[in-house]
């Protein structure tokens, strides 16, 4: 929690910055505003959360040797997908050499809780003289979130080039909108129990989370390109370090670290004007 409340602070003061420079310049009739559709897959691993309601094995070498629980055993390390598609205005100051990005995003985070054998138990029922097990092959589990980006990048070059590489960092907080928990039973007779586990496997969720990360990409478009005021710009990025900064994004993982990717078109929007050495 204290991760999340320095970035979020870190990222406010330096949007207050990049805007009170925008002002600056906007006010000499120097701005630069692109408007981008954002496109991405970043992937989180960690250890499986292991639900209180599944039986397995003790290990992957012991399935011969477990009499309780004939089944499988789930591995210790699981990976959370990511995969999100949103809208971005980003505007930039310093000679456009420093873009300030926020915007709205739908992302899907997608776990899949799974044995090395064909099934795992599950416990649906438990009292003083009995316990209810099914035989589940794999739960795959669809969340759903509604969040916005912060994201600033830089770029080194003070020269305006066609392909140009940059540094970026950003963050992107999340509000769950629905989740969707997918079943498949060993036994399709066991399908009755299919909304009791559903109900079952969202108990390790929470509503809101977040993670950061570290990137580079290459952006390829000039910021000015003459009287053709409206072209639109492709950046592609690689994200080499994601950091999540909140528990319980997915009940089958506590997501740590990870890697991913990112695509943008950008068109400008508003006034362009050539600025200094970036004409």
């Amino acid at each position: 929690m204290k991760k999340t409340i320095l970035y979020i602070v870190t990222l406010f003061l330096l949007c207050s910055i990049s805007q009170g420079y925008a002002q600056k310049e906007n006010s000499k009739g120097h701005h630069n505003i692109k408007l981008g559709v954002e496109f991405g897959t970043d992937f989180l691993f960690g250890t499986t959360r292991k639900p209180d309601m599944v039986r397995e094995n003790k290990s992957s070498y012991d399935w011969f040797d477990d009499h309780n629980y004939y089944c499988g055993f789930i591995g210790d390390y699981k990976a959370l997908e990511i995969t999100y598609l949103g809208i971005k205005p980003e505007i930039f100051f310093a000679k456009n050499r420093i873009g300030i990005a926020t915007g709205i995003r739908l992302s899907r985070y997608f776990t899949t809780l799974n044995s090395d054998r064909n099934y795992y138990l599950w416990s649906v029922h438990q009292d003083e003289t009995h316990t209810e097990y099914i035989k589940i092959r794999n739960i795959k589990q669809n969340s759903y979130y509604l969040g916005f980006p912060v994201e600033a990048r830089f770029f080194p070059n003070k020269r305006e080039l066609p392909v140009q590489f940059y540094l970026k960092t950003g963050a992107v907080f999340n509000y769950r909108i629905h989740t969707d928990n997918k079943v498949k039973f060993q036994n399709p007779v066991m399908e009755t129990y299919a909304e009791t586990v559903r109900r079952q496997a969202d108990q390790n969720l929470k509503d809101f989370n977040s993670y950061m990360f570290l990137g580079v990409g290459l952006k390829v478009g000039r910021f000015h390109a003459g009287k053709r005021k409206y072209i639109p710009h492709f950046n592609v990025e690689v994200h080499v370090l994601d950091i999540m900064l909140t528990d319980k994004a997915s009940s089958f993982i506590r997501a740590n670290a990870g890697f991913g990717c990112q695509m943008t078109v950008q068109i400008p929007i508003g006034k362009t004007v050539p600025i200094g050495s970036r004409n």
